[in-house]
């Protein structure tokens, strides 16, 4: 990813971001939230067991996924799980300038705030602070 300065937007050299692809942005805002609820009888281990296949995919084809090529579908299939799988970790995941997180309930919300989901990081400390109290 040489030349991104930001991460959850992608912003690239020549100034386009991920999320001025369109087409892309628009199958995940339906892909995601349908891994994101097949993944809901799935526990941690299981989902952290699929988190691998899901790395070694985007990584090696990542590029058929933007330009187009034999592995795009595959690639994509790897992008959408993963980000499902994060968004079931504490803050969600943002990407491509849409942001999902299972607690809260965002679902391909576009987002334009930190990386993290504030009503997200606040769902998990006041489930610490119950687990905390006597």
């Amino acid at each position: 990813m040489t030349g991104m300065t930001d991460p959850a937007v992608g912003v690239g050299k020549r100034g386009r971001s991920l999320s001025d692809n369109v087409a892309l942005v628009a199958t995940l805002g339906v892909a995601v939230p349908m891994r994101i609820e097949e993944m809901s009888t799935w526990d941690d281990a299981a989902r952290q067991s699929m988190t691998t296949w899901s790395v070694d995919i985007v990584c090696a084809h990542g590029d058929d996924l933007l330009y187009g090529g034999e592995h795009c579908a595959k690639a994509f299939n790897a992008l959408a799980q993963g980000l499902a799988i994060l968004a079931y970790r504490p803050g969600g995941v943002t990407f491509a300038g849409l942001h999902w997180c299972v607690g809260s309930g965002h679902s391909g919300v576009t987002f334009t705030g930190p990386y993290c989901c504030d009503a997200e990081m606040e769902r998990e400390r006041a489930i610490e602070r119950e687990r905390a109290t006597p």
